[in-house]
């Protein structure tokens, strides 16, 4: 499908940050879907934009705006919903479930990128078998089962589930596709919003108020009837008309059409989904699961845990002209999630395909090589995960290999030994003494957060927060007014209940230059210099004078998130302004002695130059501050995560 067949979409070969356009896969009211290339990975991803174009439309100079003054509303709503959906989703780990491995704002909309996986929709396949039998029927539904309740338990619904958003990969495993979380109620036309056949009768008032997973398992049930019937089940407001005239159901029984090739029990649970009333459906996957005979899939990935310490809908998501509506509760899909849990969930390591190897069935799955297995009967929960946007293939020296630590529940990525110039020139802008001589470090390789330490983490570890400072809206923001000595505090009492021979620790200023820098030996490790720095980090010209949720901009080339801004970072090493002149090259430390201790990486209130890859910067162990949190580094795993 060309671009050139969308008046409105991308050009072949646009490029969007480091990912290029190469076709439009597809179309709706609220926006396009591109398939394009990560060419930092050099694999294939699928695009999202969001591109309402009933009220917007896109410039000459690429950029998305409202069709006029009357629309503005419409359309900033639509795309805060958009960029919840994609924050949510990418928090989903599960096989069924596309993953999104990164959202961003760009030319004045958003984007959505998500792997793009290969195989064939089970429209098409519907189309050329016709229907599918019972045993077929039975070896996709036990994992799309599997993800709707995921979904569900994360108070989030699809909406739109139809055989079209189905794809089944080479392998017969399917995938859901295309959530519609950000259609909801933007447009005008209802029938935009809807999917008939498969769209259930509470679907059709857009308050949304009645809407729960009986909406999705509605058509989850019809995608099951036109596999048994090889029709379309009829659309659920003729049902309802039929209904209140007395009439017969315009749509003919799962137990008759499926009479002698299904099992009759199983053609019951089916009709018993397709209720009209939502109230006479079964009201979750599990009850529905049992109907069917369907034992669930184990293990299951990435479940979501109740949402405790948070209002569930933000104020800010009512549609502008729904306000003084009456909020659902099954609106709160939208709202941040504070725990995911991992019950008997196997924690992976993540390698992106590498290039000499054969090209794959699926180029945009990341190979994922099981290590270890935590007990089913063990609850462990774990924070919202930051998005992660694919890291830049560096050759040899990639950091590729992400941990889901099981402690903390923190991710860390394994940042490659190798080596690197450490410092600045005399001729860079803003430079200061104590950032030279540019010297050669050589490092062994280390796991580093992901992200800062929040305040989640924290109170996971210390079991509260600092006197006078919990507030429940700043959990996932970095942990801030910590001492150095504090944070001995924190290690202390992680370590103490670290298993194995894991230790937790702070990096050392020659391994947090080394992780910012990330390959690159520049002033800013990513190519717009400068002029990019908004988009990775919290600094004073964008702040607003305070912390912001971790892994809320661009990460580095490697995938580190809030590396400069947000929070200054506490190092594990004393000060000493003149180090650089003595220090030695293979694994660097700092003066273990003396009061001041070396921070890095800018906060919230930094100018530009303080957020270089060089600068130093040093303060009192004793001081707290509320610009200043860590980061932390987990030295020497467990052997079957290396």
């Amino acid at each position: 499908m060309s671009s050139t067949q969308f008046t409105d979409a991308l050009p072949a070969g646009s490029k969007i940050l480091w990912f290029e356009i190469q076709k439009v896969l597809g179309k709706g009211g609220f926006g396009i879907t591109y398939l394009g290339r990560d060419t930092n990975q050099d694999q294939l991803v699928a695009i999202k934009e969001y591109l309402p174009t009933t009220f917007a439309s896109r410039t000459e100079d690429r950029q998305v705006h409202p069709n006029s003054p009357a629309s503005k509303d419409k359309f900033e709503w639509g795309l805060k919903r958009f960029l919840k959906e994609a924050q949510t989703l990418a928090r989903f780990r599960h096989p069924a479930i596309v993953r999104v491995v990164s959202f961003f704002r760009d030319s004045n909309t958003a984007y959505m990128v998500m792997e793009y996986v290969q195989g064939e929709g089970l429209d098409v396949l519907l189309k050329r078998k016709k229907t599918l039998t019972e045993e077929e029927v039975r070896k996709i539904l036990p994992p799309l089962l599997d993800g709707l309740e995921v979904l569900h338990n994360a108070n989030f619904i699809h909406r739109d589930l139809k055989p079209p958003n189905i794809l089944i990969r080479h392998d017969g495993s399917p995938v859901i596709l295309d959530f519609g979380a950000a259609r909801q109620s933007v447009g005008d036309d209802m029938t935009s919003l809807l999917s008939l056949g498969y769209s259930p009768f509470e679907q059709y008032d857009s308050s949304g108020e009645r809407q729960g997973p009986w909406s999705d398992i509605y058509a989850m049930g019809g995608v099951i009837y036109r596999s048994i019937s090889g029709r379309k089940p009829a659309d659920a407001a003729m049902r309802i008309a039929a209904r209140l005239r007395n009439d017969g159901d315009p749509m003919k029984a799962a137990v008759e059409v499926g009479k002698g090739r299904y099992h009759p029990a199983f053609l019951g649970a089916v009709d018993k989904a397709l209720e009209v009333l939502e109230t006479d459906r079964p009201q979750s996957v599990k009850e529905w699961r049992k109907m069917l005979g369907i034992d669930p899939m184990q293990p299951q990935m990435g479940v979501a845990k109740k949402v405790i310490n948070r209002g569930t809908v933000a104020t800010t998501d009512a549609n502008p002209q729904e306000v003084k509506r009456k909020k659902s509760s099954w609106r709160s899909f939208i709202a941040s999630i504070n725990e995911f849990s991992t019950q008997g969930t196997s924690l992976p390591e993540i390698s992106p395909p590498r290039n000499d190897q054969p090209e794959s069935s699926e180029p945009t799955q990341q190979k994922i090589t099981e290590k270890r297995t935590l007990p089913s009967d063990q609850k462990q929960a774990a924070p919202i995960a930051a998005v992660a946007v694919p890291a830049p293939a560096l050759k040899k020296t990639e950091a590729s290999k992400i941990l889901l630590e099981s402690l903390t529940k923190t991710e860390f990525i394994k940042i490659p030994a190798g080596t690197f110039q450490m410092g600045s020139n005399t001729s860079e802008k803003g430079r200061k003494e104590d950032e030279g001589p540019i010297h050669s470090v050589i490092l062994d390789g280390f796991w580093l957060g992901k992200t800062p330490v929040t305040w989640q983490t924290w109170n996971r570890v210390m079991g509260d927060y600092p006197k006078g400072i919990f507030n429940p809206d700043t959990a996932l923001h970095p942990c801030e007014r910590v001492s150095w000595n504090m944070v001995q505090k924190f290690l202390e009492r992680l370590n103490k209940h670290a298993k194995g021979n894991k230790i937790f620790r702070l990096p050392t200023e020659a391994e947090w230059e080394y992780a910012v820098r990330a390959g690159t030996q520049t002033v800013f490790p990513f190519p717009g210099g400068k002029d990019e720095l908004e988009k990775h980090a919290w600094i004073k010209s964008n702040s607003e004078e305070k912390t912001h949720p971790v892994g809320s901009k661009l990460p580095n080339p490697w995938g580190l998130f809030d590396m400069m801004g947000n929070v200054w970072e506490w190092t594990a090493d004393g000060y000493d302004a003149n180090h650089y002149h003595s220090s030695a090259e293979k694994n660097p430390k700092g003066p273990d002695s003396g009061d001041l201790k070396s921070l890095r990486g800018g906060c919230w209130r930094s100018q530009t130059r303080e957020c270089r890859c060089a600068n130093r910067m040093s303060i009192s162990g004793k001081h707290v501050s509320n610009m200043v949190g860590f980061r932390l580094v987990l030295q020497k795993p467990s052997e079957d995560t290396q």
